[in-house]
């Protein structure tokens, strides 16, 4: 007996859940135009982060690997994109 359907399965559903748990903070950033609270630096290793993981599914051509983390990448793409539009820049002394 195989169980590829099985693993093909659970990399769908932990896609799923990676992709579902970065969509409330691109909503919620986009409506109220605030980030302040958001971490750049955490955001910028994320997605370094979906990258490689997004290189590695093209090796192993492991497409649930492949399809979520483009999609990670473009969510949080769009949240840093965001913070960086709206982060001004310190003034020394202030």
């Amino acid at each position: 007996m195989t169980w590829d359907w099985a693993i093909g399965l659970l990399g769908i559903v932990a896609g799923l859940c990676t992709t579902g748990s970065f969509v409330p903070q691109v909503v919620k950033a986009w409506r109220d135009g605030e980030t302040k609270a958001i971490s750049t630096r955490m955001y910028v290793i994320i997605s370094v982060a979906f990258v490689l993981w997004l290189g590695y599914g093209l090796v192993i051509r492991s497409w649930p690997i492949v399809i979520f983390n483009v999609l990670n990448l473009g969510l949080s793409g769009v949240i840093l994109f965001l913070k960086l539009r709206t982060t001004t820049p310190r003034r020394k002394g202030a």
